[in-house]
């Protein structure tokens, strides 16, 4: 993977910009390259993850057949071969070019046919248009910000703030992490935003407009056309196109496979030992906990025959990196899995690999959160009385007569955190850019509860935060077979019995896993990845330190009054209080916000 930053306009000069752009070298360790046009004051900077193509594969890729010049992150899968045959001519091994070769034969709409994990921008020097893009599923971050003089976009926040981005705190997120319910085109910092999945982001002539390249995305499963075909015959398919996804995304090099005891790890490990000679796996291990895995996840890679490694960890290791952890996850979290995920990758990187396989997207079309099963089994008809929390709510939820569990659970502790805000802070004028879509877009209510999640916890925490953040906080680029867009296509196709049926989750992934691989044996109900429940006095403890130091420094909070937060742990520690929340939710939350303005110095 790769980090990018590009400005037009901007007042920065270019060693200032070169600065912000170093601020993304743990994204791109092995080369910088960047594109600057002094006339039109244009800057395209790379940190480059070298991978593939060798040592001149650099980018940007300025091109000498056309004015595109490009820059990508991430990973493309396509044949360069179907792009010759049309007329394309390639200098490099870069599987990166496929993007500019494409774009040059068939515009900008070419990257709906794109195959892979990317963000990139594409710049064109005799129009004065510039792009940004990322993929369907939003894999790859790719942040904006644009004011009457410049318009600046760069793979992490941070980079933006050290150009000279105000580093002023976007109330309305604060508010939507309460619930956890962030929109996906919004961050934590005022007027900056991400590239929605799917979506081009085009500046031109100081006019900025938005538009979808992706003719189908997978974020709308209704949409989907039905397919006609027998469960036997859904699962050959699906053992093919799975098998497919896996093998595009196994590197040439040794690779890790992030193991745990759960189905979506171990089919790709298993796939994985098949299909090559130089996979690894990885687990984590809680010692004495019910919730550790490492055991089991050591039996299967010794069936497997792969090497193993087991990271084990206790609650000093998780709350001791949990500060560098939200540094580069730059959002706020509901628990430390973050921390558990940003040691796994460092212990990948220290063992001298570069790339993993990771299981992203499998519980989100397969059906396999235990809120999907609850909307299927206990389907709650239209709240009326609940807090609505975005544009277009009660119309699509009166249509379906259903609101999804994750909205009830979603105000669960709006009350407390409403009383530890400001004095002054009021959240009646709250927004959020997420809008729910017509009826005729989402159809069923379980239709309804995938669209809600892809486009809030899923993009700004699973994908980004949980995952591609961690892993290149470590120089770790991550490939996610369950991703994969013909994959996803096929799943979306298929009845909803096929992938939940009588208690049953993920059904045709794990009777795929039982015809392929019938002498391996995986746990029906996977342990949830979380951290050990003694952690909660612990975590308690260090945030009150935090928060005293913070309140020393006469430091702000955010929208809430430090007073009120301090007083308030105070006396969970002091009366031994049992918080009614899981996985330390608001004590996360509140650590989470500390450590984004300790860093970031933000103002309200």
């Amino acid at each position: 993977m790769c980090g990018i930053l590009a400005s037009i306009n901007n007042r920065n000069n270019t060693n200032d910009l070169m600065k912000s752009l170093e601020l993304l070298n743990h994204r791109g360790p092995d080369q910088q390259h960047f594109y600057y046009d002094e006339i039109t004051g244009v800057f395209i900077g790379h940190k480059r993850l070298a991978i593939n193509g060798g040592s001149s594969a650099h980018q940007p890729i300025i091109s000498e057949y056309s004015a595109w010049v490009c820059a990508v992150n991430g990973e493309i899968y396509n044949d360069a071969a179907h792009l010759e045959k049309s007329g394309a001519s390639f200098t490099s091994r870069s599987d990166s070019e496929i993007a500019l070769r494409g774009v040059e034969l068939f515009g900008v709409n070419y990257l709906d046919e794109l195959e892979g994990e990317f963000a990139l921008c594409l710049y064109n020097r005799k129009t004065d248009e510039l792009y940004l893009a990322r993929d369907r599923n939003g894999s790859k971050p790719l942040y904006y910000y644009h004011n009457n003089d410049c318009f600046i976009a760069a793979s992490e926040i941070k980079a933006l703030l050290s150009a000279g981005v105000p580093a002023v705190w976007n109330e309305h997120y604060l508010v939507a992490k309460e619930r956890f319910l962030v929109g996906a085109k919004e961050t934590f910092v005022k007027g900056v935003f991400s590239v929605p999945p799917g979506h081009i982001v085009e500046f031109t002539n100081q006019d900025l407009k938005s538009y979808p390249f992706c003719k189908q995305s997978p974020f709308n499963p209704d949409l989907f056309e039905q397919c006609d075909i027998s469960y036997e015959q859904a699962t050959q398919e699906f053992s093919r196109q799975f098998e497919q996804a896996v093998h595009k995304r196994i590197p040439q090099e040794r690779f890790a496979c992030y193991l745990s005891s759960g189905i979506d790890s171990s089919y790709i490990s298993a796939l994985s030992a098949r299909l090559s000679d130089k996979a690894e796996s990885f687990s984590i291990g809680f010692s004495n906990s019910p919730l550790d895995e490492s055991l089991a996840a050591e039996k299967l890679a010794k069936q497997l025959g792969i090497k193993h490694h087991t990271l084990q960890l206790d609650h000093s290791d998780l709350i001791g990196s949990f500060e560098k952890s939200i540094y580069h996850a730059e959002s706020i979290v509901p628990n430390l899995n973050v921390a558990a995920k940003y040691l796994l990758s460092r212990k990948v990187q220290e063992s001298g690999i570069r790339i993993a396989l990771t299981g992203e997207g499998a519980d989100e079309s397969l059906l396999g959160y235990q809120f999907f099963q609850y909307d299927l089994n206990s389907p709650l008809t239209q709240q009326g009385e609940h807090t609505l929390l975005f544009e277009g709510q009660s119309i699509l939820e009166a249509a379906l007569n259903f609101t999804p569990s994750a909205i009830v659970s979603a105000t669960s502790n709006l009350q407390l955190f409403k009383a530890l805000r400001s004095a002054g802070f009021s959240d009646a004028c709250y927004t959020t850019h997420l809008t729910a879509p017509h009826s005729d877009i989402i159809t069923s209510s379980i239709g309804y509860s995938q669209w809600l999640h892809y486009n809030t916890v899923y993009q700004d925490y699973n994908l980004l935060a949980l995952g591609d953040k961690t892993e290149l906080a470590n120089s770790i680029e991550g490939r996610q077979p369950f991703l994969d867009n013909s994959l996803v296509a096929f799943i979306h196709s298929l009845p909803t019995a096929f992938k939940y049926c009588n208690g049953k989750n993920k059904r045709i992934l794990r009777d795929a896993f039982t015809v392929n691989f019938p002498h391996l044996h995986v746990e029906q109900i996977k342990k949830p990845f979380l951290a050990p429940t003694n952690l909660t006095k612990n975590i308690t403890l260090y945030l009150l330190d935090e928060l005293y130091e913070l309140s020393n420094r006469e430091s702000q909070l955010g929208i809430y009054d430090i007073d009120k937060v301090i007083t308030f742990f105070e006396s969970v520690v002091k009366n031994q209080t049992q918080l009614d929340f899981s996985d330390d939710i608001i004590v996360c939350h509140f650590l989470s916000v500390l450590f984004l303005q300790k860093h970031f110095n933000l103002e309200t």
